[in-house]
């Protein structure tokens, strides 16, 4: 399998929210392009990783496998605001990118974007490469989010939308109890100083909080009972109130590590896109969305999942029926919940399979 990782830039480029600055992303190629550039597909990746999509989706993306790079040309691209700002891999403009105008750090200036934002970006990349049509669109969480933009924004360019653990609109629920608070939680910790911060202390107690909140959250009830089995069973009375019980230590140090490239301003803004997850944004309702969808949409959903409902995602796909699209929904089982979308592929590999060949 052939891979290549690139750069794309862009002068200027004007969000939605009308600001214009100079902005880059990276961005990372499996296979081959081939002479009629109708084998692509582009990979939208989740809400915490970065554009390296075999990282994180290796069982599914490569030769001979449901997303068979010996047949299609895969991109993936990093997103805006990527929360991995500090891994050497990741090229994101964001909070944490220096502005010329200031020759300081962005912070809390950087213009609100949304994931429509990346699909005015992303067919800017494509069209430098002289793609005009995508076979498919996919993408889990995030990515899946983006993939359904792409579906309405760009009907004429994708044949096919596949959106893993997502949905249409950001849930409610989903968006008070892990974004908002994540938002707070950053915002309230004493160092980050008004989105300031950089060359200082940073706010890294926030940021913790923010991504225990995304982890805590992010799979099933039963995984924890049974991940943290042995923390339960040697828990033990405190001898006073500031001594951690042994889960909590465990959950600390692991979502401490999983934080080790991650910048807060980036955590904060990658939030408040998600909260602001609406593909009928613009429109005067979702019925006048889903109406512009050419698109084939396969939407998947882990029946486990609290951040992303199932039920959502079904009742999206009944809508498209309603309306005369093709679209189809797939639910299963794991008890890795909302990381199912990630850690259990092969539950719903031969979906995605099917779905790239129907003609």
């Amino acid at each position: 399998m052939l891979v290549k990782r690139s750069v794309f830039s862009q002068s200027s480029y004007r969000f939605n929210c009308g600001k214009e600055i100079p902005i880059q992303i990276g961005y990372e190629t499996y296979g081959t392009l081939n002479k009629q550039k109708d084998n692509v597909i582009l990979v939208c990746h989740y809400f915490s990783a970065t554009s390296q999509a075999i990282s994180w989706w290796g069982d599914l993306i490569g030769d001979d496998k449901a997303i068979d790079t010996s047949r299609f040309f895969v991109i993936c691209t990093e997103n805006l605001c990527n929360v991995q700002q500090k891994n050497p891999n990741v090229i994101a403009t964001g909070p944490a990118s220096i502005n010329i105008a200031t020759g300081k750090p962005y912070g809390m200036d950087f213009p609100v974007f949304t994931f429509a934002d990346m699909v005015k970006i992303q067919k800017e990349l494509l069209a430098s490469l002289g793609i005009q049509k995508l076979h498919a669109v996919i993408g889990p969480s995030a990515g899946g989010m983006i993939a359904l933009h792409w579906a309405v924004k760009e009907s004429n360019m994708v044949e096919r939308c596949i959106g893993v653990i997502t949905n249409a609109q950001s849930p409610i629920f989903t968006s008070c109890n892990v974004l908002q608070h994540a938002i707070r939680a950053i915002q309230l910790d004493s160092n980050w100083n008004g989105g300031q911060y950089y060359g200082k202390a940073e706010p890294f107690e926030g940021l913790h909080l923010a991504a225990q909140m995304m982890y805590t959250n992010a799979f099933s009830t039963k995984w924890y009972e049974d991940m943290y089995k042995s923390s339960r069973e040697t828990l033990q009375a405190p001898q006073d109130m500031e001594r951690a019980v042994a889960y909590e230590i465990e959950i600390y140090e692991k979502v401490k590590e999983n934080i080790t490239y991650c910048d807060a301003n980036h955590w904060l803004y990658t939030s408040r896109a998600t909260m602001l997850q609406d593909i009928s944004a613009g429109f005067s309702n979702m019925q006048e969305a889903l109406e512009r969808i050419q698109a084939k949409v396969l939407l998947i959903s882990c029946y486990e999942d609290t951040l992303q409902p199932a039920y959502m995602s079904e009742e999206t796909v009944k809508q498209l029926q309603v309306l005369g699209k093709k679209a189809s929904f797939f639910g299963f089982h794991s008890i890795y919940g909302h990381m199912g979308g990630i850690l259990d592929t092969h539950l719903f590999a031969k979906q995605v399979e099917e779905w790239l060949a129907d003609r």
